[in-house]
C-alpha cells in the first residue's frame, strides 16, 4: 500500500520556526518505510503555485486509490486557513485524514488530537526524528471532526466590527470592509470555539502586542490578562438578551426572522423590545452573571486548559423558574455533531482553570443552529479560533454546524 504525506508549512508559524520543513534541498522525497512506499510533498503555503499543484496531486492519488495524509505545520488558524484550500479545490475530506505539527501559541487542536502543544522542529541526523513522526501518522487512528460556521451581524446604520492589523511595524485597530463599505456581516468557518467576553477582551489586547515569539507571546497574554483584571468588563447579562435554538437546519441568517424557535435561557435586566415577548414567555433564565460566554467544539481552550466540560459536570447555570436544571448533558465528542456552550463567573477562575478544574458552569449542548441575541448600544469583543474582534453595535450571532466535516489524525496510544 502506497502513502503519500502533504505537508502544508506556514513558514511564519512558531516565531519563523516552522520554515524548517522547507529548508530541505528537495520539494519531494521518497523513501520506504516498514515495508510501505513512502512520498512525502512540502508546500509553503505563501507559495500559490506550490497550493495549487500540490491540491492537483492529491486529487490525482486519490484517484489512484494512494493512501494521503494532509499535514499541517503551524497553528489553530493555519488548520483552518488549509481546510479553507481544500474545500476550494474540492478534495474529498473524507479520504483525506488531516495531522498536525503545533508551531502555533495555542495549539488546542494539536492537543485534542495528542500531538502536544509543542515541537522542536528538529529532522534529525538523515531525517531520522522526521521518518519517526511519519511512522507514528501510519499507526494514527482515524476520526471524524465536526466544524462550525458562525455568522455575527450588526446594526445596519451604526454597527461596524473592528480588529487589530499590523500597518508595517504597527499594530493599529482597524474597521473591517466590504467592497469599500463597512462590513455589517462576518462569518467564519470554526473548529476549536467561539467566545464572547473577557478573554476575546484579553486577546483583542493581546493582539496589539503580538510578537514574532511563541514564549514572549504567552509572557504578552498573561500581562494583558492581569491589566484587564483591573478594569470593568461587561458581561453576559450586560450584553447578551438570550439564546435560542432552532428548529429548522440550514437557514442563513435572513432567513430566521421569523423562524420558530425554542428559548434555551434569557438574561436578567432589560432586553431588546423585539426579543421581549418571546423571552417573556420562557422561564429558563440564566443564573450567575459570566464574565465569558464560551462556545466549546473541542477538549482543550486557550493553550491548554482541558476538559473544561466535562470538569463542571453537575454544575448548570441555566434555572426553570426558581430550580436549577438538572445536568442530563452528555460527555464530550467533537465528532458526535454537537457543542457544547458554558460560562465563567469570574476572571480568575476562568484563569485558575488549566490549574484546578471544574470553574466553569454548564450553559447548553446540542446540535443547534444556536442564535444568540445582543442588547441594544453594546460593543462586545469576541473570538473565533483565536481570531479576536470588536462587535459595535451587534445584533445577533448564528452558530450551525457546517456542511463540512472532516477526518483528523489522533496519536495512537500503542
Amino acid at each position: 500500500m502506497e502513502f503519500a504525506f502533504f505537508l502544508f508549512v506556514n513558514p511564519t508559524s512558531g516565531g519563523n520556526r516552522a520554515g524548517v520543513y522547507l529548508q530541505l534541498d528537495a520539494e519531494t522525497i521518497k523513501f520506504n518505510l516498514n515495508q510501505k512506499p513512502i512520498n512525502v510533498y512540502f508546500t509553503s503555503l505563501l507559495q500559490r503555485d506550490q497550493v495549487e499543484l500540490n491540491l492537483k496531486r492529491i486529487k490525482e492519488f486519490l484517484q489512484r486509490n494512494v493512501q494521503v495524509r494532509v499535514i499541517v505545520c503551524g497553528g489553530d488558524g493555519t488548520v483552518m486557513w488549509v481546510v479553507d484550500e481544500m474545500h476550494k479545490h474540492n478534495v474529498d475530506f473524507a479520504s483525506c485524514p488531516i495531522g498536525i505539527i503545533p508551531f502555533g501559541t495555542g495549539n488546542d487542536f494539536s492537543r485534542v488530537l495528542g500531538w502536544g502543544g509543542d515541537t522542536d522542529g528538529d529532522l534529525g541526523a538523515c531525517l531520522r526524528n522526521f521518518k519517526q513522526q511519519i511512522s507514528l501518522w501510519l499507526n494514527a487512528k482515524i476520526h471524524d471532526f465536526d466544524l462550525w460556521e458562525i455568522s455575527v451581524t450588526v446594526d445596519a446604520q451604526t454597527g461596524s466590527f473592528k480588529r487589530i492589523k499590523k500597518q508595517g511595524d504597527l499594530f493599529q485597530k482597524e474597521v473591517l470592509q466590504k467592497d469599500k463599505d463597512v462590513l455589517k456581516q462576518l462569518d467564519k468557518r470554526m473548529s476549536n470555539y467561539f467566545s464572547i467576553g473577557v478573554d476575546a477582551r484579553i486577546g483583542f489586547g493581546f493582539d496589539k502586542k503580538r510578537t514574532q515569539s511563541a514564549c514572549c507571546n504567552k509572557c504578552v497574554y498573561f500581562c494583558e490578562g492581569i491589566k484587564k483584571m483591573c478594569l470593568k468588563n461587561p458581561t453576559t447579562n450586560q450584553v447578551i438578551s438570550g439564546m435560542q435554538v432552532l428548529k429548522e437546519q440550514n437557514l442563513t441568517i435572513e432567513q430566521i426572522t421569523n423562524a420558530p424557535t425554542d428559548v434555551l435561557f434569557k438574561t436578567k435586566g432589560q432586553n431588546q423590545p423585539e426579543d421581549q415577548q418571546l423571552l417573556n414567555e420562557s422561564k429558563f433564565i440564566l443564573s450567575g452573571d459570566p464574565v465569558t460566554l464560551l462556545c466549546l467544539n473541542i477538549q482543550s481552550y486557550s493553550g491548554g486548559a482541558g476538559a473544561i466540560w466535562d470538569n463542571c459536570r453537575g454544575k448548570v447555570a441555566v434555572k426553570e423558574g426558581t430550580q436549577k436544571l438538572q445536568d442530563k448533558f452528555v460527555p464530550q465528542d467533537f465528532g458526535d455533531g454537537k457543542i457544547e456552550f458554558v460560562g465563567f463567573n469570574s476572571m480568575i477562575g476562568m484563569a485558575n482553570e488549566r490549574f484546578i478544574h471544574g470553574n466553569a458552569v454548564r450553559i447548553a449542548q446540542g446540535e443547534g443552529p444556536f442564535l444568540i441575541s445582543f442588547k441594544k448600544n453594546v460593543s462586545p469583543y469576541f473570538q473565533v479560533d483565536g481570531e479576536f474582534y470588536q462587535a459595535v453595535n451587534p445584533t445577533m450571532a448564528l452558530l450551525k454546524r457546517s456542511s463540512i466535516r472532516i477526518k483528523v489524525l489522533t496519536k495512537s496510544q500503542n
